[in-house]
């Protein structure tokens, strides 16, 4: 962070200052920039030590101490301290401290801290910690801390921490520790904790603990997820808290909880509700029935300690002078044994019906069922199971109230693995 510092800040002042030597070094210390060219009308006070300017107006300046008012048509630059108001045309170099209002169309460069309202063409470069307001249609960089409000076309840059609010057209990048609420076009990044909001459209990184909220339209990332990840996929070595997405990732601890479509987790004490809830103690297998509605069908069930969810697709009858439809379907349910190798199960089933070529006879393209059933299975081995199902099924066209058919419904098949 310190060397991309000193890079932005000698390329900027070596491009645009002709004649002054390079800036970050001395920037960096207590003795304040070089004399170099100095185009300008000044009121002086050179009986304090550094000499104070409180009126500078002019092309190029370049003196010890702004306190006051100083407006340059190409550039300013400060051997130490700046306070009150300072324009240029094209760039603002103070080598210690910064206080109170600078405007460059380029950049504002500041070896030390900055305090108050910065506003740059380009870029705004600050040596330590940076507080105060920052604009910029390219980047703001600070090589220790940022805080406050912090706006930038691309990317902010913080070399240890970071608070307040921070917007960027592209990423929000800290080193450490993240506090406020930062607002990336693409990508937030926070080398270590998390303690505030993320917010962007791609990807949320906390490289140790996400201890807020990440918010993302793609994916949230953390070591330790402490708050709540809400996006398309989440991931955390350790989630402790919530992850709410389609898809959810636990790759270790999981005492928390997971909420989506797809939840995987390696802790087989996590808590989870979606649709398809993997962990160590998931027992995965396929199951081939038939009946009198869903003559045939093929499945996978995900089965946990009480619950499962199963999956699937197949031919789905109608009537029995109707033609052959095709169906997805989705059922969740609970289960207890009744003997070590008989279960009793009790589920809901949602399915999407394609008619297929009924519809050229009059019936509706699509249907959709529901369908309540009461199970029995038993195991006649450790890799097969037979079982056998009845309930109720309600067949509805998408759209309309009425009911297209009712009937009740028997299944029977095989349980493979």
């Amino acid at each position: 962070m310190k060397l991309s510092t000193k890079m932005i800040s000698v390329f900027l002042s070596g491009c645009i200052l002709a004649g002054t030597t390079p800036l970050y070094a001395q920037m960096r210390n207590n003795k304040g920039l070089k004399k170099g060219a100095n185009l300008a009308i000044n009121i002086t006070n050179k009986k304090k030590d550094p000499p104070r300017t409180y009126v500078n107006l002019g092309l190029i300046s370049n003196y010890p101490c702004l306190t006051g008012l100083g407006i340059n048509a190409i550039s300013s630059i400060t051997h130490y301290h700046s306070k009150g108001f300072q324009v240029a045309g094209i760039t603002n170099v103070t080598g210690l401290n910064a206080a109170g209002f600078q405007l460059s169309s380029i950049a504002n460069v500041t070896g030390k801290n900055t305090q108050g309202v910065t506003i740059a063409g380009l870029m705004n470069v600050t040596g330590n910690s940076m507080s105060g307001i920052a604009l910029s249609t390219l980047g703001n960089v600070t090589g220790l801390d940022e805080s406050g409000v912090s706006i930038s076309g691309l990317i902010t840059v913080a070399g240890r921490n970071s608070s307040g609010l921070h917007v960027a057209g592209l990423a929000n990048v800290t080193r450490r520790t993240q506090r406020g609420v930062v607002i990336g076009g693409l990508m937030n990044v926070a080398g270590e904790s998390m303690n505030g909001v993320q917010l962007t459209s791609l990807l949320n990184v906390a490289g140790t603990k996400n201890n807020g909220v990440q918010l993302a339209a793609l994916g949230n990332i953390a070591v330790e997820n402490h708050g709540l990840q809400l996006g398309i996929a989440n991931y955390g070595d350790q989630n402790r808290s919530l992850q709410a997405g389609i898809a959810n990732v636990a790759s270790q601890t999981s005492k928390g909880l997971q909420l989506g479509i797809l939840n995987i987790s390696q802790d087989s004490t996590a808590h989870q509700i979606g649709c398809i809830n993997i962990n160590p103690q998931t027992h995965v297998q396929m199951i081939i029935s038939g009946g009198n509605l869903n003559k045939v069908n093929v499945a996978v069930r995900f089965k946990n300690r009480h619950t499962y969810t199963e999956w699937g697709a197949g031919a789905f009858y109608l009537d029995l002078d109707r033609k052959l439809s095709a169906s997805a379907f989705y059922r969740g349910g609970v289960y207890c044994s009744l003997l070590p190798r008989l279960e009793l199960s009790a589920d809901a089933g949602f399915y999407h019906i394609e008619t297929l070529d009924n519809k050229n006879e009059g019936l509706p393209a699509r249907l959709y069922a529901l369908q309540p059933r009461v199970n029995l299975e038993y195991r006649l081995g450790r890799k097969i199971g037979i079982f056998a199902s009845g309930g109720y099924s309600w067949t509805r066209q998408y759209g309309h109230n009425q009911i297209f058919d009712h009937k009740a419904t028997f299944e029977a098949g095989i349980v493979l693995f």
